[in-house]
């Protein structure tokens, strides 16, 4: 695998698994993550969806 990580994160997806190696760095991944996600807004959760879906779209994301 060409991405560092640390040792119980092999379940991760790349993305978080890169980030492994630095527990700051991972909680602050999942802290924006949940707070984009999940946090308020006036945008529902299927619009918040399908914002990410473009934005993987565009940067030639597969996952």
């Amino acid at each position: 695998m060409w991405v560092d990580r640390a040792g119980g994160a092999e379940r991760l997806d790349n993305v978080l698994a890169s980030h492994s190696l630095n527990q700051e760095a991972l909680r602050g991944h999942l802290a924006l993550y949940r707070a984009i996600m999940f946090g308020p807004s006036p945008l529902t959760r299927a619009e918040r969806e399908a914002i990410a879906v473009v934005v993987s779209a565009a940067n030639d994301c597969h996952y």
